[in-house]
């Protein structure tokens, strides 16, 4: 009888579930520790501004920490680098409660940003360099599952702790710390580790100008996934739905998060990245027209953000695993870490873009910013692709 933690027939499969554990265990981290911290924060300053850039910090620290890790994944070994991320990021975590003030909490929540920064672009990495071809986009499929089944655990485990005590803050802490024992029990092939070259500036901003439309995805569905998660609640309210018509919004989108990826992941690794990519944009870019065409009507607003959010998870899923196709070997990491940043980028420029058309235009606002969003990528894919079959 094998066992299933040594036999080397397995060993790609243990390092596969080892890196998206490393997905779970964030995500459940993000669905329990944004709410937490924003709520204790607004009840510390009752300012909806000190919030809001409480939450940018993260979305910052994305953007300072992506470029840099190439770089230490040159230096250290990924599980080294990945447990060493866990470990600190859960003491982060811990700490809050110590340290109850607003400077430190901008402190904390930034530091942890970067940690979990680390964690997102090497197991990523991970992921890309050993998924066979053949099943690449559906293995990244259950990864962006996994992590978005984590938002609701984390959402779960919220309601269960509340706010009252800082449980929440040590559960956290220790679901990071639990994260950990995949990756060192877990034994097989290790991230490959990318050249002095491959790990530069240069390199990362050469993978961004090489593969404009797999960085392009994510740069697009950072700013449709924050813009739709962050204001959907607020389009509804503007439509005068109470608020069990906004949970019930806010649960649709969730669930076709859940829903698309494994399926849309499955369709591109069995049909052409690049196609598929050009109709998830085209579908993103139109689905918001029919949720402004449908008003206040409940069941339409339902299935409508279902099909929004599962859809744009898939230029998440499918984006990534053209960056596997694209590149290869240490190279990989110069392009996760394009890829990563360019999320961060457009979850931090998404939300004020959003806000800012809801309050000029109304509430329909938000559905033109998503569509121009969406349109504005699918415009760069379809070129891309004309100008493929043109040189063909």
């Amino acid at each position: 009888m094998t066992n299933p933690l040594t036999d080397p027939r397995l060993a790609n499969n243990r390092s596969l579930i080892a890196a998206i554990c490393c997905a779970a265990v964030c995500g459940i981290v993000f669905g329990l520790s944004m709410p937490l911290v924003s709520l204790r924060l607004e009840g510390m300053t009752s300012s909806g501004l000190i919030v809001g850039l409480n939450g940018a910090a993260a979305a910052v620290s994305t953007l300072v920490m992506a470029p840099i890790v190439p770089r230490l994944l040159s230096v250290l070994p990924g599980r080294v680098l990945i447990v060493i991320s866990l470990v600190l990021a859960g003491a982060l975590h811990a700490l809050f409660p110590v340290f109850e003030n607003v400077p430190a909490w901008f402190v904390l929540r930034f530091a942890m940003g970067c940690f979990m920064t680390v964690i997102f672009v090497v197991s990523e990495t991970w992921i890309n360099q050993i998924a066979t071809p053949l099943r690449r986009a559906t293995i990244l499929g259950i990864y962006g599952t996994v992590l978005s089944g984590g938002f609701g655990i984390g959402a779960f485990l919220f309601g269960q702790l509340g706010t009252e005590g800082d449980g929440g803050f040590y559960a956290g802490g220790l679901i990071f710390l639990i994260g950990a024992l995949p990756i060192i029990l877990l034994q097989g092939p290790a991230a490959q580790a990318p050249g002095k070259d491959e790990a530069s500036p240069r390199a990362i901003w050469g993978a961004a100008t090489a593969a404009p439309a797999a960085i392009g995805a994510a740069l697009a569905f950072g700013a449709l996934e924050t813009v739709l998660f962050s204001l959907a609640p607020v389009y509804g309210d503007r439509l005068a739905l109470n608020d069990h018509g906004i949970s019930m919004v806010a649960m649709a989108a969730a669930a076709g998060a859940l829903a698309f990826q494994i399926p849309l992941g499955w369709i591109a690794d069995r049909t052409d990245r690049r196609e598929a990519l050009k109709w998830i944009a085209t579908t993103a870019a139109v689905t918001p027209l029919a949720i402004w065409a449908v008003g206040d009507y409940l069941p339409g607003m339902m299935l409508l953000f279902f099909i929004q959010a599962g859809v744009a998870s898939g230029l998440y899923t499918v984006g990534l695993a053209l960056v596997g196709e694209r590149f290869s070997g240490g190279a990989i990491a110069a392009a996760n870490a394009a890829f990563i940043f360019a999320y961060g980028t457009g979850s931090l420029i998404g939300p004020p873009a959003g806000g800012v058309a809801m309050d000029g235009l109304g509430p329909y606002g938000l559905m033109i910013v998503m569509a121009a969003i969406a349109a504005l990528y699918a415009a760069l894919v379809w070129r891309r692709a004309s100008q493929t079959a043109g040189k063909s």
